[in-house]
């Protein structure tokens, strides 16, 4: 099912829109697209009349465009005379926000069935029901949410599918946003009554803007296999990164009255998941670091595990030092002749006082230059594989260059590196130093090791692990 019609919709009709409640889903939705997007939108209502001293049509026949898109935001009694009626005006595709479906039980299920079988039969894709639908920038974004009162990533290269729209939009959108993470496109799914994570995947992953795709899953009932399946042709050209919801019994009677999901056992579901090589995340903050990581890195799997962490600061190397072997990743200790090289490399103020056994600390007297020379000297060894970088941007001599200079010696090894700089408005430049040179920054040493923890798991799935490498 090819849903770029969806994805890429150019006239899109909104169907439930007020003429005297601005606050109603129908109309946020048209407001977004009509001010936002660069969708060509048109209100419907069977009532007609004007909004804002626009037409509001009487039905999708009236409106004067061949419709990609209808967005459904009527009662759910309502909605299966409304697919009709788009079927009869050759509408191609439906985002059915409204709820009431098989979420709420056998009626429920019922009127999803007669849904389903109107848009089989026409040929029109449907996304949901109850979700919130697409959002496809800079093309369309069906969320019902003020815009006032959210935040949207920017255009980037993670396609996101979610069976929860607010996990979606509150963990995800959010969490990427304040990350600096890109969002190619985003599909909350809800009851997935045709459209599912197979479906989904397939067309992500025909997608030239996409270099890593995330689902946030609920629970999947006979399309496991398949999903599975196309997974396993995905993944040795595309990351795919998984959260599963619904762990516990109590979560899995959640995710069922939620969007009528039938929750597999979870640790099947795991096992499926790394047979096929997708990542799971077992946090939400790993959502966010191993999609960043792979958004920056996309497919650099560890094979050996041996990382380097260079620190200004002793303590900073102790917990990151904990946290490595947690996750499965070493710190080879040096022999003494790369310390002693290590040492001379340094500036004279800090030879005596550093330690470069691994994790190293160039103290807090370190300058940009010693961690520019010690980086490069580290990622010049086969085994160091990548490093965490824990800067300190208020030490003395350290300046707000050194993310660019960091950038230029990673840009000569082409091996993964991940900065930790602490999150203050006032080291905005030295952030954006790194960034800007293809390092990507976390805001605490916990995000940095999960993102290479998602390089050594890139690597263990892809068959590529060492013996040695911790399982």
């Amino acid at each position: 099912m090819d849903l770029s019609v969806v994805f890429e919709s150019k006239n899109v009709a909104v169907i439930g829109v007020s003429t005297s409640n601005p606050f109603h889903p129908a109309n946020i939705i048209y407001n977004k697209n009509y001010y936002s997007t660069e969708c060509c939108v048109f209100a419907v209502n069977p009532k007609g009349g004007e909004l804002e001293r626009r037409q509001v049509y009487r039905s999708v026949a009236e409106v004067p465009a061949k419709l990609d898109m209808a967005v459904v935001a009527v009662k759910a009694h309502y909605v299966p005379a409304v697919a009709r009626e788009c079927a009869a005006a050759g509408v191609k595709s439906l985002v059915v926000i409204s709820g009431g479906f098989a979420e709420m039980g056998e009626a429920g299920h019922a009127l999803q069935d007669e849904l389903v079988g109107i848009c089989s039969e026409a040929g029109m894709a449907l996304i949901g029901p109850n979700c919130f639908g697409v959002y496809s920038p800079p093309y369309v974004d069906t969320f019902f949410l003020p815009p006032e009162r959210t935040v949207l990533p920017r255009k980037g290269d993670i396609a996101v599918a979610s069976q929860s729209g607010a996990f979606l939009v509150d963990q995800v959108m959010t969490n990427f946003y304040e990350a600096g993470i890109g969002i190619s496109v985003a599909v909350s799914m809800g009851n997935k009554a045709m459209v599912d994570e197979e479906v989904l995947l397939e067309n992500f992953a025909a997608r030239s803007d996409t270099r890593c795709i995330c689902f946030y899953i609920e629970g999947m009932d006979q399309g496991v296999r398949r999903f599975i399946e196309a997974a396993r042709e995905v993944t040795p050209r595309i990351p795919i990164v998984a959260y599963l919801g619904g762990k516990s019994e109590r979560g899995q009677a959640a995710a069922k009255s939620h969007t009528a999901a039938l929750a597999a056992n979870h640790e099947m579901m795991a096992g499926a998941l790394k047979q096929s090589g997708i990542l799971e995340a077992t946090t939400e903050a790993e959502v966010t670091s191993f999609c960043k990581i792979l958004s920056f890195y996309h497919h650099r799997p560890l094979r050996s595990c041996d990382i380097a962490v260079i620190s200004s600061s002793g303590g900073h190397g102790v917990l990151a030092s904990d946290l490595a072997e947690g996750a499965g990743l070493r710190l080879p200790q040096f022999s003494e002749h790369v310390q002693e090289d290590l040492r001379m490399l340094a500036e004279p103020s800090v030879r005596d006082i550093a330690s470069f056994a691994n994790p190293i600390d160039l103290t807090g007297s370190a300058t940009d230059q010693d961690f520019e020379r010690t980086l490069d000297y580290l990622l010049g060894h086969d085994h160091i594989e990548a490093a965490l970088v824990l800067t300190l941007p208020y030490t003395p001599m350290m300046t707000s260059f050194v993310g660019t200079r960091l950038g230029q010696v990673v840009k000569k090894h082409d091996k993964p590196v991940v900065a930790y700089v602490p999150d203050l408005a006032k080291y905005g430049m030295v952030l954006e130093g790194f960034e800007l040179n293809g390092i990507p920054v976390v805001h605490s040493i916990e995000e940095g090791v999960q993102m290479l923890k998602a390089l050594r798991l890139l690597g263990l799935y892809a068959g590529g692990g060492q013996p040695g490498c911790p399982r």
